[in-house]
């Protein structure tokens, strides 16, 4: 079995469903036994906050992939995309110096259009930074990429609805089994 510590805040959690019905656990069913997915999400954190989770506590030795996932609820909270970068530079060295394969996942877009103009920037400067550093994973094409589509699979425009999160889940899988074959 394959372990992927999981970093982000409540878009890894599964808020407002819990970390049982998160995308990660429908990674997990849908990948059968050969992956578990350690939710370390957690509600309303910025990458800072989730940077900071991610270095106080040790990860069992036999956890060798690192996933992540952050950036809204900073753009929420009116940090600068040069900060939020600079969080994203902090865990490519992290996962470096710690010598874990990670994955980064793409910022999701929301139903918000004024919240998207940001979300795209960041998208595109992350996809920047962290192309050939890390394994990009874009969920957005299993929630939806028009307007209409985001709008109907989320609950208050930036949380997803329990089947938005299987959906996702069911999309990652592949990806991420591909990930873990490449990188062992």
């Amino acid at each position: 079995m394959e372990y992927i510590a999981c970093y982000g805040d409540s878009l890894v959690q599964g808020f407002p469903f819990g970390t049982r019905y998160s995308w990660t656990a429908a990674v997990e069913k849908a990948a059968g036994n050969s992956i578990k997915m350690l939710n370390y999400g957690l509600c309303g954190d910025c990458c800072d906050d989730i940077l900071y989770r991610m270095r106080q506590y040790a990860l069992p030795q036999y956890v060798h992939h690192v996933l992540f996932l952050g950036g809204a609820n900073d753009i929420l909270q009116g940090r600068s995309l040069e900060h939020i970068l600079a969080d994203y530079k902090r865990l490519l060295e992290w996962c470096e110096e710690k010598h874990y394969s990670l994955c980064v996942v793409m910022p999701l877009l929301s139903a918000e259009e004024e919240l998207n103009r940001h979300l795209l920037n960041l998208r595109q400067a992350v996809e920047l930074l962290c192309k050939n550093k890390a394994m990009l994973l874009d969920l957005q094409p299993a929630i939806g990429l028009t307007a209409a589509e985001r709008s109907r699979a989320y609950l208050d425009g930036v949380h997803p609805k329990a089947a938005t999160y299987e959906s996702m889940g069911n999309y990652a899988v592949e990806y991420l089994v591909n990930w873990l074959e490449i990188k062992n």
